[in-house]
């Protein structure tokens, strides 16, 4: 399961991006997770809970997890389309295309602390 790894490698980036006394401040950590990301958000929120196990200091940290639609942007008349049931198609030429420009990514959208 990979996403025990990506839970470690997100608390690890916190623990560099910010001290100590403002992550015991920490109240929640938002996700967005792109449906291609080959990341499953259950599974995060399991393995998220496991981390507590050896790191309790995060217990009262909540996580959020927003999924992001897959979209793609055409090469051909740069519309920016929705893929809806996997069908990379731009809506305004009908014409095929692979600049998927949402969808794939991992990312902290958002860390909120206590005032």
């Amino acid at each position: 399961m990979h996403e025990t790894s990506i839970v470690n490698s997100i608390m690890r980036t916190l623990e560099q991006e910010f001290e100590r006394e403002k992550l015991n401040k920490m109240k929640a950590i938002h996700l967005k997770v792109g449906v291609l990301s080959n990341i499953e958000p259950r599974l995060l929120h399991n393995a998220y809970s496991a981390y507590h196990l050896t790191h309790p200091g995060y217990h009262h940290v909540e996580l959020h997890i927003e999924s992001t639609p897959l979209k793609i942007q055409c090469e051909v008349c740069n519309h920016i389309t929705d893929v809806q049931n996997y069908r990379f198609i731009c809506e305004n030429c009908d014409r095929p295309s692979k600049n998927v420009i949402q969808g794939e990514e991992m990312l902290i959208h958002k860390v909120e602390f206590e005032d």
